[in-house]
């Protein structure tokens, strides 16, 4: 298993933000080159390969836990049964227990503040989803884990995104960006 494949599944696995060359992770989803391939929710991990039958696609996805994806013929299987490359949830494929990782609970309250609501541990605030990449950054590389959020304007102003932390993290988080 190559370094990158090996680091970017560890921060999608333990619910960490990080960004390596052409694959990502918000902690709950892992995209290679924009796609989203591989996703955990309550219902445990679900994976696809977006439509690439490539070998890099196949590498980052069996880096996950419980992924074992094999070809033969021109072929994809999962776990030794047949896959057409779309979402499936991986527990589906493996006949055995799924699973289920340790999701970080954020505190995700919100106040009012003018005309959106603003999450009371956010650190970071912007109109640009795009601009949050190198704040998570930023935070992942001291250990600190995160979340985007995006708060509800009713459409009477322009998204409004944040960067999120667990309530310890705040004084840490704030002296980092600051």
């Amino acid at each position: 298993m190559r370094k990158i494949t090996r680091e970017i599944v560890f921060a999608f696995e333990h619910g960490i933000t990080q960004k390596i060359d052409n694959s990502r992770t918000d902690g709950r989803s892992l995209w290679l080159f924009n796609n989203k391939i591989a996703e955990k929710n309550a219902d445990g991990l679900w994976i696809t390969n977006a439509g690439w039958k490539s070998k890099t696609t196949k590498e980052r996805l069996n880096g996950l836990t419980g992924v074992r994806i094999s070809q033969r013929r021109g072929q994809w299987y999962l776990n030794d049964i047949v896959w057409d490359g779309g979402w499936v949830r991986v527990a589906d494929f493996n006949g055995e227990v799924e699973q289920v990782y340790n999701e970080v609970e954020f505190d995700v309250t919100c106040k009012l503040t003018g005309k959106f609501d603003t999450p009371i541990y956010s650190v970071f605030h912007t109109n640009t989803e795009t601009a949050l990449n190198g704040v998570e950054e930023a935070l992942s590389r001291e250990g600190i884990p995160s979340r985007r959020m995006e708060s509800d304007t009713a459409g009477e102003w322009k998204p409004n995104y944040f960067v999120v932390v667990m309530p310890q993290d705040m004084e840490k988080a704030n002296q980092i960006l600051n």
